[in-house]
């Protein structure tokens, strides 16, 4: 998929200031309707392009041009089999770059990012996260580069979903969340599913449980493996993220999907208090008086839980895609994977690209930069997070090493196709993540009832919210009094 469309180029936005009324406006009618705002630029004067305006696919010689160089990369450490695979082949390619790797665990990775790339000689390429915890901050502070013209003279933009795009697009100065610059590029789909394990489904009452294709199967599939005795649903929810990803699941079925993705965004007047989070909220409670979770799940680790799975407890898992090679590796041909499908026939699922990467706006390396994207975003790329045992976006001629991977890439096309990623909940706050995951404990185990919940984790987007827009207006008055 090594594209060389006509490049286009992005409509000059109007400056914004602050979070004002019109912009605001904007900012709701777009996320609604799954749109970005136009062209590039957004928060200020437009952003200088770092090693100028790419107009087409950077070629060999174009990298080979620049003399010996120097490629650095800092990534998470959940990277490392692909890269390994990766940038060989991109050496062999490039053979006058010599790419230097540097990767961190998630937890000291995602607290030193920003540190790191406010220095004097940051990492040329990096990893971020979506929302504002990360790559919100990272924008703010001016630290990476614009990718719209790089998109256009690639083609990401005719490959991609307008709304799965939407993740990696910020206003310039940071205060808005899915419209606006495109900062980032995604090579891997992920999103969460529907685990099941065919040998213990098949062995259900007389005739068995089919694996279930629409929500209404897995609904009534449950049901059924409770009457039988078995355990419906495996949930290790110690780590507080799996029970939110599951109320995601359930979300999913009830809210449409640029309403879940507009509160996510930010988006004036949106709250959590809806009525379908609501249904959500209550049948996620339901599901545990019933007994549909087990017992003991909130010390259950979500790394033990997928051992519990595979070890034949529970006859399903609802979790995120990446733990596919675990449960193959266990389950074999037995496992299974899908999303089951909304009564109107739509993929629709807690999800998004995988941790995007960027390019430093300090760098001095970019065509070798761009000329990494380039690569990783074909087929050459794609191949190399298959055969690292990871869902790549890019699908159509790409060998999955197995059946489960092959479900898996036939699931996320149909997600794709849908436009039906929800994104996360946890990306709406810097606080959202221990916020939603302790308040979805207590709600599992009655703590606290529906009415509560919703307000609690409202209350935090509503807080966060409030300082973003003190900032948007201090960052105006600084602009203001400088002009």
């Amino acid at each position: 998929m090594d594209h060389t469309s006509t490049p286009r180029h992005s409509r000059p936005r109007p400056r914004a200031a602050a979070l004002g009324p019109a912009l605001a406006a904007a900012a709701t009618a777009l996320a609604l309707t799954g749109c970005s705002v136009p062209g590039a630029g957004g928060g200020g004067p437009a952003q200088e392009l770092t090693g100028g305006r790419i107009t087409e696919p950077v070629t060999r010689a174009k990298v080979a041009a620049h003399g010996k160089t120097e490629l650095r990369l800092l990534a998470d450490s959940g990277e490392q089999e692909f890269l390994k695979r990766f940038v060989p082949l991109y050496e062999k390619k490039y053979p006058n770059v010599d790419v230097k790797v540097e990767t961190k665990a998630s937890a000291d990775f995602f607290k030193t990012i920003v540190n790191t790339m406010s220095g004097s000689h940051p990492p040329d390429l990096i990893q971020g996260n979506q929302g504002y915890g990360v790559d919100g901050l990272l924008v703010q502070s001016g630290l990476l580069r614009p990718l719209d013209d790089v998109s256009h003279a690639y083609g990401w933009d005719l490959d991609f979903p307008t709304g799965a795009t939407s993740q990696l697009r910020w206003s310039q100065d940071g205060a808005i969340f899915g419209s606006g610059n495109l900062y980032g590029t995604g090579q891997s789909n992920e999103y969460v599913g529907v685990f099941y394990n065919k040998k213990k489904l098949a062995g259900i009452g007389e005739r068995g449980i089919d694996p279930p294709e629409t929500w209404s199967d897995f609904t009534k599939a449950l049901k059924k493996v409770k009457a039988s005795g078995e355990q419906p649903i495996m949930l290790g929810n110690s780590d507080q993220y799996p029970a939110e990803q599951l109320l995601g699941t359930i979300q999913a079925q009830k809210v449409p999907v640029n309403e879940s993705r507009a509160w996510i965004n930010g988006v004036p007047g949106t709250t959590f208090a809806t009525r379908g989070n609501r249904e959500a909220a209550k049948t996620l409670r339901d599901w545990a008086k019933k007994g549909y979770l087990g017992s003991g799940y909130n010390g259950v680790s979500s790394d033990d839980a997928v051992t519990k799975f595979t070890g034949g407890k529970g006859a399903f898992l609802v979790a995120g895609s990446w733990n596919a090679p675990a449960i193959g590796k266990k389950l074999g041909d037995d496992a299974g994977f899908d999303i089951p499908r909304t009564a109107d026939g739509r993929t629709v699922a807690t999800g998004a690209l995988g941790l995007p990467w960027h390019i430093s706006a300090k760098t001095d390396k970019t065509d070798a930069a761009v000329a990494f994207l380039g690569m990783m975003q074909s087929r050459t790329g794609a191949q190399a997070m298959a055969d690292a045992g990871r869902l790549p976006v890019v699908t159509e001629g790409v060998r999955m090493p197995d059946a489960l991977s092959r479900q898996q890439a036939a699931t996320g096309e149909r997600l794709l196709d849908d436009d039906g990623q929800t994104f996360y909940f946890d990306w709406a706050s810097n606080s959202m993540l221990t916020t939603i995951g302790s308040a979805t404990q207590d709600l599992l185990t009655g703590r606290e009832d529906v009415d509560t919940y919703l307000r609690k984790v409202q209350a935090d987007w509503k807080s966060f919210r409030a300082d973003q827009e003190k900032k948007a207006e201090r960052q105006a008055e600084k602009q203001g009094s400088g002009s």
